[in-house]
């Protein structure tokens, strides 16, 4: 027998609905269209929305950093294990390319194994031996060259894709972070992003998804974020989402 949704379960439905869509079809004057979502995007922003690599405290004017715990998170392992990974990185001094280009291959393993990082272990620290040797030998050692000398966004990506173990997913987190900040940085969002994009409706329209949520940001912008950091909360509440929790559970401020 079909089960019918009770009053009640459809009023509770369609209030989700509306204040979930964050900014988009909210009714009300313009200027109530134009305030309302700004004040819930706030708290947002607020609770979701720091940097990863300021998280990790990471100065983007040394990417290399950054660069090594975009490499991390790129596997699929556990956001924690990455971030306790990298700081194994750091207590190693292994901040620098030529750092990891002269520790060896165990000792990489080493420090993978401490930070949790088994499933990935050696073939990670190839990875990274391999990345270091590149951008050593091709840059420099130095991260920001690619930038330079690349004529666009597709030509940044593309380089750093020449890095061994940089695939698509972990040169967009790379890049996300470093968007405004790189000339170049430019990257589509990533799966997470936009699965909480379009739960929260900023995001309506199939592979159109980079240019909806530049222009919702234009529209809502809060005072002290940047896209940037609008792109580190769709990203944690996305895998959430991912995980099976509900919108609700995630904001319940919205409930």
């Amino acid at each position: 027998m079909k089960i019918r949704p009770t009053r009640s379960c459809h009023r509770r439905t369609k209030r989700i609905r509306r204040i979930s869509s964050i900014g988009v079809g909210t009714e009300g004057s313009a200027r109530q269209r134009k305030q309302a979502p700004t004040v819930q995007l706030g708290k947002l922003l607020e609770e979701f929305g720091q940097l990863f690599s300021s998280e990790l405290s990471i100065d983007l004017d040394r990417p290399f950093e950054w660069l090594v715990a975009s490499v991390l998170f790129g596997r699929r392992i556990s956001t924690e294990t990455a971030k306790k990974t990298f700081l194994g990185y750091r207590e190693e001094g292994l901040t620098t390319p030529e750092r990891i280009a002269c520790a060896s291959w165990e000792d990489l393993v080493r420090v993978h194994g401490r930070g949790g990082y088994v499933r990935y272990d050696g073939i990670t620290a190839t990875y990274m031996k391999e990345i270091a040797a590149k951008l050593i030998s091709e840059y420099g050692g130095e991260v920001r060259r690619m930038d330079a000398l690349s004529k666009g966004s597709a030509e940044l990506e593309a380089r750093l894709m020449e890095l061994k173990g940089v695939g698509p997913v972990t040169a967009k987190i790379f890049l996300r972070e470093l968007r405004g900040v790189w000339r170049n940085a430019d990257p589509e969002p990533t799966d997470p992003e936009v699965r909480a994009a379009k739960a929260l409706g900023m995001v309506t329209v199939e592979g159109r998804a980079l240019e909806q949520l530049k222009e919702f940001w234009r529209q809502n912008r809060v005072p002290g974020y940047s896209l940037r950091n609008l792109e580190a909360a769709l990203v944690r509440i996305g895998l959430r989402l991912r995980r099976g929790a509900s919108l609700v559970r995630i904001l319940p401020w919205l409930a």
